[in-house]
């Protein structure tokens, strides 16, 4: 349940100032819409001695331009200040200055000082006369607040302890630098040679384990390093700051997620930590299962080992989907060929038209089911780790898990596999009438193996003579050891 968080009351302003967080700023969710339309182009526009006549800025302000292309403003004062706002429009400058004084006001009020590198974001909003605000504590790498929180307000996983949390606190730093690396390039402390080491380890790792946790394989992890060698090479500027922190910010996220310093930490990724429902299949699946040669069951630990505690690897994704995508067309082609040769055979004389027919059914479910499957799962082959996380999260039930998904994975070799039973009881079929024997009782002794094979019959394979003969092997190996011994 989401606390409810009550804004205190201001004393510059009569809105609302409200912390935030830098996810919820909407950067690349923004619904605003321009026009482009001709305009009148004077003559000499924008060359030499001609340029147009420059907005202007308050004092301290500075317009800056993100390397993907959003513009933001950035005061040069003790602590800055950084915003989205368009401070071209006088009410807008005005907005902001009166939320400045209000933070500086609460944090003397609060006795919580501001340190002089620090760094505050203001997002007014004119509809509603409030303000959301974060600051950015650059020495220590972290955001905070002039109030006291709970995490769920504003948007913030649940965390273990408070160094967790502090993990999380450093993600939305190097986002925020991410976001605004424009204005301070050459104070912020990229750490460049602990982000090498740390890409290094990851590409040993991912090079030398088949369950590394870390998000990237060892070719993107070189490519990591190659752009962190480059950086080192070239003056620092908001392009390299950029560049730099979004790396920061995957390493710290990665860190987040295994718990990195906590006193159960994730060092494999089919390693489960936290304290999840266990989930547990129905008597009805298990049924349908063994009645699918339990192909279900093993697609079920499949995703299960896929989605370990709500996390999800893009490269493994990508290639359990790219083998089960290829497992559907290869039996939907068997399918059809199968369907062919029973349709063909419809005309064999003394053909059991009634095996053909389910033969046919089957064949034709499994080819639509195939047709289905892959048409649905295109997009799985190539997509990212939020959308398979997305999609896994949607598939998974409380109770049952994976178990209809895993099913619904099975279908088109499970209804091919019965239909080719069904196709090679015509040979028990022929052979009944051949020597004048009733051919209920072999396809029931068939039908018995599939089960047996299958385990949907509770029964163990083990040879008469198997435990015998292990005694007498276990008494000779003895009698060797003796006679070495003596």
């Amino acid at each position: 349940m989401q606390t409810s968080y009550l804004p205190a009351i201001s004393k510059y302003t009569h809105g609302a100032l409200e912390p935030t967080n830098v996810l919820r700023i909407g950067r690349y969710t923004k619904k605003a819409r321009v026009s482009p339309g001709h305009t009148n182009l004077k003559a000499g526009f924008c060359s030499f001695g001609r340029e147009p006549e420059p907005q202007y800025l308050p004092a301290g302000w500075f317009a800056h331009t993100h390397p993907e292309g959003q513009r933001y403003f950035a005061r040069d004062s003790r602590p800055r200040v950084v915003t989205e706002a368009d401070l071209y429009s006088r009410e807008t400058q005005e907005c902001v200055a009166r939320w400045i004084k209000e933070i500086e006001w609460r944090s003397a009020e609060q006795q919580i000082p501001i340190r002089d590198d620090a760094e505050i974001f203001l997002e007014p909003d004119a509809e509603s006369d409030s303000c959301r605000y974060y600051m950015v504590d650059y020495p220590s790498r972290v955001v905070f607040w002039l109030e006291e929180l709970d995490t769920d307000v504003l948007d913030l996983p649940a965390t273990v302890t408070d160094s967790h949390l502090r993990v999380v606190l450093e993600e939305h730093y190097w986002t925020h630098v991410e976001y605004f690396s424009m204005h301070r390039c050459q104070d912020v402390d990229l750490a460049l040679d602990a982000l090498k080491t740390v890409l290094l380890h990851a590409r040993v790792d991912q090079l030398t384990s088949t369950t590394s946790t870390f998000p990237y394989g060892a070719k993107e992890c070189t490519d990591f390093l190659d752009v962190v060698k480059a950086a080192q090479e070239c003056v620092p500027d908001g392009n390299i700051v950029a560049t730099i922190a979004r790396l920061w910010n995957t390493v710290v996220h990665h860190r987040f997620t295994i718990h990195h310093g906590e006193q159960y930490a994730r060092l494999s990724r089919d390693q489960s930590i936290l304290d999840c429902d266990a989930t547990s299949p129905s008597r009805f699946f298990c049924l349908i299962s063994r009645l699918c040669f339990r192909i279900p069951e093993a697609n079920v630990r499949e995703l299960d080992d896929l989605y370990v505690d709500n996390l999800v690897y893009v490269e493994p994704w990508r290639k359990a989907m790219k083998t089960h995508r290829a497992d559907w067309l290869l039996h939907a082609s068997w399918a059809l060929a199968l369907l062919i040769v029973d349709i063909l055979s419809c005309i064999v004389p003394h053909y059991s038209h009634q095996l053909a027919m389910a033969s046919m059914l089957f064949c034709n479910m499994s080819l639509v089911s195939a047709v289905l499957l892959t048409t649905r799962h295109q997009w799985a082959t190539a997509s990212d780790a939020s959308d398979a996380a997305t999609y896994l999260s949607e598939a998974r039930r409380e109770s049952s898990g994976f178990c209809w998904t895993a099913l619904a994975f099975s279908l088109p070799k499970a209804l091919f596999l019965w239909g080719l039973i069904m196709t090679s009881m015509q040979g028990f079929v022929w052979l009944g009438g051949a020597v004048e024997l009733y051919a209920l009782a072999p396809c029931c002794l068939l039908l018995i193996v599939v089960g047996l094979c299958s385990g949907a019959l509770p029964f163990t394979w083990e040879l008469p003579g198997k435990c015998l003969l292990a005694r007498l092997c276990g008494a000779a190996r003895a009698r060797e050891a003796d006679e070495c011994a003596v």
